[in-house]
């Protein structure tokens, strides 16, 4: 056999504690290892223990995500890296069947923004409130889908009145995947809030949301560059790219149209205009992001639970800047609020991930 982590010869005893509690809390992990140890023909080279760990959950199962199956939790095998050794053998011993307080569980999850099956539960939940769970819309979602939906369940908090139901039924229309649903849901109430429309009638907020689409979705497609990585790598070359990329003149800018749409109307200062006003409204909205990313460096980030995404929090005074970097390896501004409260979350991913 030859099993090589960082060029060196794989021991048994070679695996950090928590590299050694990811493999045991893949199915069939550790039986993989004490076979590709036994077998002479076996030659596998692994750059870390992160690739390690990740090899074994896609080569044994076909699928980027481990299942817990007794705590529900979809969770990438790198992003597992990232927990402390005392959390793992907390999972660990949850998933052997074990008793384990359950506020112990919802900390760990808590701490390092994990999604179990009862987050995606509730947003089933509210999309039956809202009148819309049987739209094509959401027929199969993927799980960074209801990620997008868990996190506007969380919004959402049970309420299921007239203007939300409107909001929703906006989505469904004008969405074509879950996460642009939620943007859409999003700017309808955005849209309702900004031009004092919430006491008015839902023709009125109706009409509202329309304006904005039409006349925001043609400006947003040159809002949709973005430079581009090699995957998940260090924090030092995310801040290189974008450096690089607003060096040659170049905007960072966001994943999707409906996400221009809703971040303008709900942070840049949309009131309802039209023409160069809003060419300029929008103009100087990006702008000023673009000066808060070149002026502030990225620091730590926070690994998603994919284990292949990751997001960075930037702020100065009352500016802040959420950075994306997707799994596809794609830079993108996921929000900006030069207004943001002034607690903003902290950041937790390790510095070299």
């Amino acid at each position: 056999m030859t099993i090589s982590v960082a060029k060196r010869l794989y021991r048994p005893a070679g695996l950090s504690e928590v590299g050694n509690l990811v493999v045991t809390l893949i199915d069939g992990g550790q039986q993989w290892l004490d076979w590709a140890m036994r077998d002479a023909k076996a030659r596998y080279h692994f750059s870390d223990e992160s690739a390690l760990v990740d090899g074994i959950q896609t080569g044994l199962h076909g699928a980027a995500l481990v299942l817990l199956p007794v705590t529900g939790l979809l969770v990438g095998p790198v992003k597992l890296m990232t927990l402390a050794a005392a959390d793992l053998r907390v999972l660990l011993k949850a998933e052997s069947g074990a008793t384990v307080d359950p506020d112990q569980i919802q900390a760990i999850y808590k701490a390092h923004d994990l999604l179990p099956q009862s987050s995606f539960a509730s947003a089933r939940s509210m999309l039956a409130n809202l009148g819309v769970a049987d739209a094509p819309l959401f027929q199969s979602p993927c799980f960074d889908g209801w990620r997008a939906l868990a996190g506007l369940s969380d919004e959402w908090k049970g309420e299921f009145g007239a203007a939300a139901r409107e909001a929703a039924a906006f989505g469904v229309d004008k969405a074509r995947t879950p996460s642009e649903f939620c943007d859409y849901y999003r700017t309808y109430l955005d849209c309702a809030r900004v031009l004092a429309l919430s006491g008015s009638s839902s023709q009125a907020r109706g009409a509202a949301a329309d304006a904005a689409l039409e006349q925001l979705l043609p400006l947003s497609f040159a809002l949709l560059d973005c430079p581009k990585v090699d995957g998940l790598v260090a924090p030092l070359e995310v801040s290189a790219a974008i450096s690089e990329w607003l060096f040659m003149g170049r905007q960072i800018g966001f994943a999707r149209a409906s996400l221009v749409v809703q971040q303008v109307v709900a942070h840049g200062g949309y009131r309802g205009q039209t023409g160069m006003e809003l060419m300029t409204l929008v103009r100087d909205y990006v702008t000023q992001a673009q000066f808060l990313l070149n002026a502030n460096e990225l620091g730590r980030g926070l690994l998603g639970q994919d284990g292949a995404s990751c997001r960075f929090s930037i702020t100065q005074g009352t500016e802040r800047a959420v950075i994306e970097l997707t799994r596809l390896g794609l830079i993108t501004l996921r929000s900006f609020d030069p207004a943001a409260p002034s607690d903003p979350p902290a950041n937790t991913m390790p510095g070299g991930t």
